[in-house]
């Protein structure tokens, strides 16, 4: 028997290290590509993370700088919600916005945009 032992011993145990040995490599590649993901979603992580402190240096410079033409947007924009509540200046109310939807588009935008930069409107972050 130990000479049987021998010869089965010494084909079966490079068969056995073979096998092993690809255990061992499918293991590393899946620890690799879990490692791999692992990196990918940090990145993102942080990704994310810069940005929301871009964003709140942002806001935060831009109410470091609030100043008067806030006010005045904001009384600006108030006028014609007071005065349509006023019957004799109704009319004129409607007419100014009939004239201002016969402006250019390019205008409009230009208004809406100029509106939302003053008052910290972030359009481009919303998901």
């Amino acid at each position: 028997m130990s000479l049987l032992g021998k010869i089965v011993g010494t084909i079966t145990g490079p068969a056995v290290d073979y096998f092993k040995q690809k255990q061992q490599l499918k293991y590393d590649l899946k620890l690799k590509t879990m490692e791999g993901k692992i990196k990918q979603e940090e990145a993102k992580a942080n990704r994310a993370i810069k940005e929301l402190d871009s964003d709140t240096a942002w806001e935060l410079k831009q109410l470091e700088q609030q100043g008067w033409k806030d006010d005045w947007v904001l009384i600006l924009i108030s006028i014609p919600l007071v005065l349509v509540f006023i019957p004799s200046m109704a009319p004129y109310i409607f007419q100014g916005f009939s004239i201002l939807a016969t402006t250019p588009e390019w205008y409009r935008w230009l208004i809406m945009l100029i509106f939302t930069a003053i008052y910290g409107i972030r359009i481009w972050r919303r998901k």
